[in-house]
């Protein structure tokens, strides 16, 4: 199969057209919903995400005071993913939807019919006269609309939120509200310090610069989206670098506080000096280190080692005894069976050496004797100051 390279060009740029939208699209939706929404992976994943987060801001009431920009959300009304028509069919501007009337999708034949007209929806119902949810959304709306329950009036995209109601004649400002808590009051002081707090916790040991506006925008954009609760970033912001140059001069003053007590130390050596008084200098012996330096015979050196290794002597063991020469004697052969270091600080070189000239002295003995008995040393596996000996032929 033969591709041109005209056709294989528009197939590259229509790629690179999707991906390009795709990240158009997620970039929107972060700045939408902040931190409540997952951005990162496929584009499906992600819109999947968010309208799963409007299913809750609709049932919430909340769900109108979105503003998403046109330009980006029409582009994907005829996208072949139905997850991605749905949510465009959300948030786009109502007069759009008119091509998506007639979609294969009976999701997106929903979404559409929640927004339009009454009468958009009975010609729906005559091209699809077997969607039952469509007829459902129909009466839903009808008997509103006969009740007298008049359809709340949606924000226009890019509605100002610090710009007066028109329901209230302009007297109040919508911003007002929203800079408020549930209970109505307005964020203290004490909020923005303990928040301020817990974001220097999170974030202050970032390694990266400048952490902090772009935390402070994230978490404002989100705390808008989630709760309809609007945060001065100023504000916040101050009293984060606030507690950061609060944080430096303590820093500061513990640094002074060692450089005036170093100093105080170094004056008093150089006064005891000055005196004539010598602190005393007293050096720790090591006694395995000792006991190498010594200019021992085998036999001594066992001896000492012994003494030092606190070994303790077991009886040689029957499937030894038959090899020794002396058979018919009575005198018992005591052999080594476990020690201890003099010291707490597990197996190091020096005590490694002292062990194999221990062994090695005590198998010569026994080969000086004409027994074929040889010693060996190795860590005690539950025990890092402990040794175990172990006997075997030679």
């Amino acid at each position: 199969m033969r591709l041109k390279l005209d056709d294989l060009q528009k197939v590259v740029k229509k790629t690179m057209d999707e991906d390009r939208a795709a990240s158009t699209l997620k970039t929107e939706i972060a700045r939408v919903f902040g931190n409540a929404v997952m951005t990162e992976g496929k584009i499906e994943s992600v819109v999947a995400s968010a309208n799963d987060w409007l299913d809750v801001l609709d049932r919430t009431g909340r769900s109108g005071r979105l503003s998403f920009e046109p330009s980006v959300t029409t582009a994907f009304l005829n996208h072949s993913h139905p997850e991605i028509r749905k949510f465009a069919a959300r948030v786009c501007p109502e007069k759009f939807l008119v091509q998506m009337v007639n979609d294969r999708s009976p999701e997106i034949r929903a979404a559409v019919a929640h927004r339009v007209p009454l009468n958009a929806i009975r010609e729906m119902i005559k091209r699809f006269p077997k969607d039952d949810q469509l007829r459902s959304i129909f009466r839903v709306k009808k008997n509103l609309l006969e009740s007298g329950v008049a359809k709340p009036e949606e924000r226009p995209i890019g509605f100002d939120p610090t710009e007066s109601d028109p329901s209230d004649g302009g007297t109040n400002a919508y911003g007002d509200a929203i800079r408020t808590q549930d209970d109505g009051l307005d964020l203290s002081e004490a909020w923005y310090k303990q928040q301020a707090m817990k974001m220097l916790h999170d974030y202050g040991r970032n390694i990266e610069s400048a952490w902090q506006e772009l935390a402070v925008a994230r978490f404002c954009r989100s705390a808008k989206a989630t709760s309809c609760m609007e945060i001065d970033e100023k504000k916040l912001l101050k009293n984060i670098k606030d507690l950061i140059e609060e944080k430096e001069e303590l820093t500061m003053e513990r640094e002074s506080l060692k450089e005036t007590l170093a100093y105080l130390e170094r004056q008093e050596a150089n006064e005891n000096l000055r005196e004539g008084f010598l602190p005393k200098i007293t050096e720790e012996l090591d006694p395995v280190q000792e006991l190498m330096r010594e200019n021992l015979t085998g036999e001594q050196f066992c001896a000492k080692a012994s003494q030092l290794f606190r070994v303790q002597q077991a009886i040689l063991p029957m499937s030894l005894r038959k090899y020794r020469i002396a058979e018919r004697t009575t005198k018992q052969t005591p052999v080594p069976c476990i020690g201890l270091l003099p010291h707490k600080f597990g197996f190091r070189a020096v005590d490694e050496r002292a062990l194999d000239k221990f062994c090695e002295s005590w198998s010569a003995r026994q080969q000086i004797e004409g027994e074929p008995i040889v010693c060996r040393w190795s860590p005690h596996p539950e025990n890092i100051n402990k040794i175990s000996f172990t006997c075997s032929l030679k």
